[in-house]
């Protein structure tokens, strides 16, 4: 066998060996036990919104017991080699999000205990606006009104 050849092939495995399965049926299964919802973040690794955005809210310590409260929190680089399996999906994280229609990053998806996407957030947001719609979602509040109509009756009431 070619060496070129040989030294691909090792690499290709060291590189395998690796990767992890990211199996959010499981995470999924196991947060329904636990009554709690899936936050998912999509994100890239020379994305500087992204890197904002896990800098400002994500490591935020009182968004981190916000979430934690209410969710199982799982972080998808899709510069990342690993896979994950959802539902019928099984495959890169990159193409899981694409699955999603996710092609903007941040992205961040919630999912119900029914192992359902409940709500989907394009962008970077800030510590308050994230807050917010975390609270959305773990309030089910997405069930009776959309965000804007939430966030005014929050603030009048406030």
């Amino acid at each position: 066998m070619n060496p070129i050849k040989i030294l691909i092939l090792l690499v290709s495995l060291h590189l395998i060996s690796y990767a992890e399965i990211i199996d959010i049926n499981h995470i999924s299964s196991e947060a329904k036990k636990q009554n709690k919802q899936l936050l998912i973040f999509f994100h890239m690794t020379r994305c500087g919104s992204c890197k904002k955005m896990i800098k400002t809210s994500i490591e935020d310590l009182e968004i981190k017991k916000q979430i934690d409260k209410d969710f199982i929190y799982i972080d998808l680089n899709i510069n990342n080699s690993d896979s994950v399996v959802y539902k019928n999906f099984k495959g890169t994280i990159h193409n899981f999000a694409r699955s999603l229609n996710i092609y903007l990053y941040p992205t961040t998806i919630f999912i119900g205990m029914d192992n359902e996407v409940k709500y989907h957030l394009v962008g970077y947001r800030e510590k308050e606006k994230f807050s917010a719609v975390i609270e959305y979602v773990s309030t089910k509040s997405y069930k009776t009104m959309d965000f804007d109509s939430f966030v005014n009756e929050r603030d009048f009431n406030n």
